[in-house]
């Protein structure tokens, strides 16, 4: 006879070793982020206080000194938001389409979609420059079929900055859509249409669900790196498509501002981590909403 209290704990055999082992592998990946991550933020914090004469918050001072920087701050994440979304809207499709051919010709799209990436990135800016200046091969083709004229060009405008981001980020989230997108099995389709489910149906039912956490890691991997861009803005953007990240990099190379620039680039750490943290946090409400919407549907399924 057996009672029914709490069982005793029982010792996994070779646990201690298992946990040295995890340990020695888990070492060296540790010490590269600490030393490339942790110890580089550390001193990032400790140079934005530390000026010339030593401790000093001079630099705090001139950040709250002028609304420029937040102008700055806000352009750099709104045309952050603007080009992962749309990188988002414009990967889906193409990520979705590899995924659905002959196995045999995946290697050689996904290739060809990389392909970038095998290419110098200021190569790829002046590409795009000569791309759409005024008489370029773009114009040009737009004055041929009547939707603008040659002599007018994006050039030198914030959106020439955002099409090269959109362009230059765009095969990341085509990779990443791609492998959510493969792993979802075809007579799992197949069979929710043969139950009466509709395309709509099953796109927002079944493919929405399992590509969102994908959708979320693209987010991160496109909105971090376009919200510290400041290459493509400085010479396809113009006068008026300055970024914060231009600031920062003038503060360190022209101004000799080191101070201000760490505050900056905290300031800006700070807010692309926010933006992530409140992301995530929209994604499990919206879990937490769509779980109590689906218990009366399985409540009743049950009966």
């Amino acid at each position: 006879m057996t009672s029914g209290g709490p069982r005793p704990a029982t010792a996994v055999p070779g646990g201690g070793r298992t946990f040295l082992r995890d340990a020695l592998l888990a070492g060296p990946t540790t010490l590269l982020l600490a030393c490339l991550v942790a110890v580089p933020l550390g001193l990032l914090v400790v140079r934005s206080v530390l000026g010339a004469d030593g401790l000093s918050l001079q630099a705090y001072a001139q950040l709250g000194g002028t609304d420029l920087y937040v102008r700055l701050l806000g352009r750099s994440l709104s045309l952050a938001t603007l080009v992962t979304i749309a990188s988002c809207a414009l990967a889906w499709p193409a990520g979705w389409a590899i995924s659905r051919v002959a196995a045999r010709h995946r290697p050689v799209l996904l290739g060809l979609t990389v392909l970038p990436y095998l290419t110098s990135t200021l190569l790829l800016i002046y590409a795009m420059l000569v791309l759409i200046a005024a008489d370029g091969p773009l114009m040009t083709l737009l004055d041929a079929i009547g939707l603008a004229g040659s002599t007018s060009s994006i050039l030198y405008t914030p959106s020439a900055t955002a099409v090269m981001l959109v362009y230059q980020h765009l095969p990341v989230m085509i990779v990443v859509l791609y492998v959510a997108s493969e792993r979802i099995d075809d007579e799992l389709l197949e069979a929710a249409r043969s139950l009466g489910a509709s395309r709509r149906a099953v796109f927002a039912r079944i493919i929405v669900p399992l590509t969102a956490p994908s959708f979320l890691a693209g987010f991160a991997l496109v909105f971090v790196p376009v919200a510290g861009s400041f290459v493509e803005a400085q010479i396809l953007g113009g006068p008026d498509g300055l970024l914060l990240g231009n600031v920062i990099a003038d503060q360190i190379t022209r101004v000799d501002n080191p101070e201000l620039a760490s505050v900056l680039s905290l300031v800006l750490l700070t807010s692309i981590v926010g933006v992530l943290l409140a992301l995530q946090a929209l994604r499990t409400i919206v879990a937490s909403v769509r779980a109590r919407l689906r218990a009366p549907e399985v409540a009743g399924a049950a009966v």
